[in-house]
């Protein structure tokens, strides 16, 4: 089974409409609009109007519209992608140092290893804390930003994360594999950024 969405066209003429349609490969509306764009039809207004109705001097001959421009991992039907980031993070995330992680700007790590004199991220209580990781020298402005971000997106993030991920699957694989909304959408870019190939710019 596939799934695509297809654009018709909203010219009307009296009691008749404009019989138009595009069949494109696209899984989201956006991504068939942007097809639709390529092959002289327009969107105004919350409306569709084909290449003949918008006056393009676009003739397509397409029976079926392809987002040429868009990677191939993209066009992985979005529920397997939510799905694959999902298995990605969530070992990860347990495997990662147990407890709240925190970050104090006020101390530098004076303890074991090689992080000594370093801002530094901590799980655990505060008079015996458990070094996560040494972000650079102390008092530097960078390592002093990198270690507040990373204490803030801690294990009970990632894991929260999980779990949006999960019912953005539920949700879109439902829809066989469409994104509908805004907030999909937006778990959608959140998997396909937790699935970039690592140092991928």
């Amino acid at each position: 089974m596939s799934t695509s969405v297809t654009l018709h066209c909203n010219t009307t003429y009296g009691f008749s409409t404009c019989a138009a349609q595009l069949i494109t490969d696209g899984l989201t509306v956006e991504e068939a609009r942007r097809a639709g764009a390529d092959n002289g039809w327009r969107h105004v207004n919350g409306r569709d109007y084909c290449a003949a109705c918008s006056g393009s001097k676009i003739k397509p001959r397409l029976v079926v519209a392809v987002n040429a421009v868009e990677p191939l991992d993209s066009r992985v039907r979005a529920d397997l992608r939510l799905q694959t980031a999902k298995r990605t993070l969530l070992p990860l995330v347990n495997g990662a140092t147990a407890g709240d992680w925190w970050y104090n700007p006020e101390r530098m790590w004076n303890g074991p290893g090689l992080h000594f004199g370093e801002e530094f991220v901590a799980a655990g209580p505060v008079d015996r804390p458990l070094c996560v990781a040494g972000t650079g020298p102390a008092d530097n402005p960078q390592s002093m930003d990198d270690a507040a971000y990373i204490a803030a997106v801690g294990p009970e993030v990632g894991r929260a994360i999980t779990g949006v991920l999960n019912e953005a699957f539920e949700t879109v694989h439902q829809e066989q594999g469409l994104v509908e909304t805004s907030l999909t959408q937006a778990a959608v870019d959140l998997a396909d950024a937790i699935l970039r190939t690592k140092g991928e710019q």
